[in-house]
């Protein structure tokens, strides 16, 4: 937003620089995040609108599951 006293967003790789691991561990996390958005984006989009918090909870856990 111009005149915005906000730094930008940080990129992708810098989202978890500031924690103190080693990079393949960070790697392994943020991979581990990546599977858990798209989990959830997909059961987002599978649930009914009537669906409520619970259902999505319910679902996800399931999604998420080896």
């Amino acid at each position: 937003m111009p005149g915005s006293n906000r730094p930008p967003a940080p990129g992708l790789e810098d989202v978890a620089a500031y924690l103190d691991m080693p990079a393949e561990r960070r790697d392994l996390a943020k991979a581990q995040a990546l599977l858990l958005a798209q989990t959830a984006g997909k059961v987002a989009l599978e649930l009914p609108m009537s669906a409520d918090v619970d259902d999505f909870r319910r679902v996800l856990a399931m999604g998420a599951r080896p």
